[in-house]
This record gives C-alpha cells, sequence and structure tokens, in this order.
C-alpha cells in the first residue's frame, strides 16, 4: 500500500513540473516503440522535453557537447498496462558549427519510476512465462540514441535500458527500441 501512495504523491509532481516547465523547453519529443530483450513484449510511447543544463560542456574547433536535462512520461501496453515518470540527464554531442541536415549522438543516465513492478505478456517462448519481474516500482535508465536535426525539426532511433541495478531481489531488467520525432524551440 505505501507504494501506491508513493506513486499518487509523485504524479502530481510530475505533472506539474511537465507543465511549469514547458514554457522553458527547448526540445519536444514524441516517441514510440517495443521493448526486446525481455519475456513480455509490451508497445511503448514516450513523450519528452528535454531543458538546457550546460550548453557547451565541452567544445573544440570539430564537436560540441551540450549537457541537458530529461523530463519524461512513458506508457507500456500489453496484457497489462504499467506507465512510467523519468528524469536524465543527457549528454549530446553534435558536429561544431553544422548547418542543414546535423547529426547528434545523445547518452543518457538517469532514475524512473514505474507505476507496476510487473510486465505481463502472452507467453511468448519455451523459456519464458510472459512475465518480467522488474524488483521495484523505482528504476534506473540508461540510453544511447542517434538522430539528426534540420531546423527545428528532428529524428531519432534510441535504445533504454531499465533496470533496478540489482537493488531489489527480482531485476528482470528490459530494454526498449524507440523511433521518435522532436521539436526544437
Amino acid at each position: 500500500m505505501g507504494g501506491m501512495n508513493l506513486r499518487i504523491g509523485i504524479a502530481p509532481l510530475v505533472m506539474v513540473l511537465l507543465v511549469s516547465r514547458l514554457a522553458s523547453a527547448q526540445v519536444l519529443s514524441v516517441g514510440g516503440g517495443k521493448t526486446i530483450r525481455a519475456a513480455t513484449k509490451h508497445d511503448y510511447a514516450r513523450l519528452e522535453l528535454n531543458f538546457d543544463w550546460i550548453p557547451e560542456l565541452w567544445r573544440n574547433d570539430s564537436w560540441v557537447v551540450d549537457l541537458q536535462h530529461a523530463v519524461s512520461v512513458a506508457g507500456f501496453w500489453d496484457e497489462n498496462s504499467l506507465y512510467m515518470a523519468s528524469w536524465a540527464p543527457n549528454l549530446i554531442c553534435k558536429p561544431a558549427n553544422a548547418s542543414g541536415y546535423v547529426p547528434y549522438l545523445q547518452l543518457g543516465l538517469g532514475v524512473a519510476l514505474l507505476s507496476d513492478k510487473t510486465f505481463q505478456s502472452q507467453d511468448s517462448g519455451i523459456n519464458d512465462d510472459g512475465t518480467s519481474n522488474m524488483g521495484s516500482y523505482a528504476q534506473f535508465e540508461s540510453s544511447l540514441a542517434l538522430g539528426v536535426v534540420r531546423g527545428d525539426f528532428g529524428i531519432r532511433a534510441r535504445v533504454y535500458h531499465i533496470s533496478n541495478a540489482q537493488l531489489a531481489d527480482e531485476n528482470d531488467g528490459m530494454d526498449v527500441a524507440e523511433f521518435g520525432i522532436s521539436y526544437h524551440f
């Protein structure tokens, strides 16, 4: 019951943060995909806002690295539906002084809160029962993305890993493959 109260208490806080920060967001992204390398096969959608934290954290003549905050909400759908709120600092490496189509590499590591500890799908094979036990509501999230931006719009492919880093007895972990589009303010 304590976990339910925690989720109910945090959900409004996350929504207030998202709404209040929307006015100063630099990037709004929408993505969709599927869980991969897991006993479950959930469909997935994510809404993410990125904010500058330290622009030009590092720069030389060829490359620039920015540090951004990413705040997101995501949903997973199959036999059961789960939701996730997350925050992650992201390093974004891109060519310096680029114009036109600008490629980038994004690395992120952050924290996430799940609405449930168990993902359930139809039995997907002889070696699993269609259940992924995440072990706890609190999770860590790491990500790697490749994308390109032209003007105000961008596209990206990203892979996430979500797990509790062995902080709970159960830790099935999960990977998510995502394709997303973004608008840059």
